[in-house]
């Protein structure tokens, strides 16, 4: 009988980290940025701008 408790037990636990663990993967996913890059082309070389509009430009 407690032998079934403890695998019960066990088994809540690590499901209950694993959800958590998915959950802040997503929260980190969903809110990263994109990667941002300096144009030194453009008049303004110091602002930020997404590198994939400098990948396609070129």
């Amino acid at each position: 009988m407690l032998n079934k408790k403890v695998f019960w037990l066990c088994g809540v636990a690590l499901s209950a980290i694993l959800f958590d663990a998915l959950i802040m993967y997503l929260i980190e996913w969903l809110s990263a940025e994109p990667p941002r890059c300096r144009n030194m082309n453009s008049v303004n070389p110091l602002k930020l701008v997404d590198c994939r509009t400098l990948e396609n430009a070129e």
